[in-house]
C-alpha cells in the first residue's frame, strides 16, 4: 500500500472519528437537558461512526498480516489519535449520561418531598 493510499485511509479515519466525538459530545448535551432518548440515539450514532473507523483499521491489520507492506506516515498516526479520542469520548459520554440519569432521579425525589429552602 503506497503513501497516497495511506493518506486517504487516514483521512477516512479522521472524518469518522471526528464525527463520533461530535456525536458523543452532543449526547452529553442532551443528557444534561434530561433528554435521555435523544442522548442514547446520538450515542448509538457515535458508535456507528466509531465502528466505521474500527473496520478501516481492521482491514489494515488484516492486509499487513497477509504480508502487504504498510507505509506509516504522521497523518496516519494522527488518525489513530483521533480514533483513540473517539473511543474515550464515547466511554465518557456513557458515564455522563448515567450520572445525569441519577441526578434526574434525585431531583424528582426531592420535588416529590416538596421541600422548600
Amino acid at each position: 500500500m503506497d503513501n497516497e493510499q495511506m493518506y486517504e485511509i487516514a483521512f477516512q479515519i479522521i472524518v469518522h472519528a471526528g464525527e463520533s466525538r461530535t456525536l458523543s459530545a452532543s449526547a452529553v448535551d442532551k443528557a444534561e437537558e434530561y433528554d435521555f432518548e435523544s442522548a442514547n440515539d446520538l450515542l448509538e450514532k457515535a458508535n456507528e461512526e466509531f465502528l466505521e473507523c474500527h473496520k478501516i483499521q481492521t482491514n489494515l491489520l488484516t492486509s499487513e498480516a497477509n504480508g502487504e507492506k504498510i507505509q506509516l506516515n504522521i497523518i496516519f498516526i494522527h488518525a489513530q489519535d483521533h480514533l483513540t479520542m473517539a473511543s474515550i469520548s464515547m466511554a465518557n459520554a456513557k458515564r455522563f449520561i448515567k450520572t445525569y440519569k441519577k441526578l434526574k432521579e434525585l431531583e424528582d425525589k426531592y420535588e416529590k418531598c416538596n421541600f422548600s429552602l
